[in-house]
């Protein structure tokens, strides 16, 4: 006989207990245009009150920070385009919003960011929209959702934009090309089933 056992009685609570977010494949065949991702900013904020767009290019950024920047007071741009110092003082003010302290309450806050926010960054979002990327980057991006776990469940967003040249990032264009794959593979197999 065997002295094998488990250790956790109940290995799917524990993983229930622990599930902080869930991923929605919004990816569609055409992909998005600016004003849809832009809309689904603007719904998510009245949501969560709090919505972080992760694209792979700083112009991508840039020109969704342009569509969103009136959506609320407190819409910030992160490229690595701007300095350490720089990031690191928007990265401080995102947190007094998102975190206040003396009992106040949080306000809106949209952060559209280039993967630089991926890692090593300890911030914390109701909402994650991430354009399609690796796998890798995908699961970095759903860390910085509900990353405290003060909600119930945080909510990712994978999406593909109609217009991202990413021939110049081929690591990145490697990545999306994997996901898709992946997640076609993965709806093919429910509707198998």
């Amino acid at each position: 006989p065997s002295n094998n056992r488990e250790i956790i009685d109940n290995k799917l609570s524990l993983f229930e207990n622990l599930s902080r977010v869930e991923v929605f494949d919004c990816t569609r065949p055409g992909g998005w245009q600016l004003n849809e991702i832009a809309e689904l900013v603007k719904d998510e904020l009245k949501i969560t009150g709090s919505v972080l767009v992760i694209v792979n290019t700083k112009r991508s950024a840039k020109n969704l920070f342009d569509t969103c920047k009136n959506y609320s007071m407190n819409v910030f741009h992160l490229s690595t385009d701007m300095c350490p110092a720089h990031r690191m003082v928007k990265l401080k003010k995102i947190r007094q919003y998102l975190e206040p302290e003396n009992g106040r309450t949080s306000e809106p806050v949209i952060c559209i960011s280039t993967q630089l926010i991926e890692a090593g960054v300890d911030i914390d979002f109701g909402t994650v929209i991430r354009y399609l990327a690796g796998f890798d980057s995908i699961a970095q991006a759903a860390g910085r959702c509900n990353r405290h776990g003060k909600r119930q469940c945080g909510r990712v967003f994978l999406i593909n934009p109609t217009k991202e040249n990413l021939s110049f990032l081929k690591d990145i264009e490697i990545g999306v090309e994997n996901a898709r794959r992946v997640l076609h593979e993965y709806h093919q197999s429910w509707q198998d089933f």
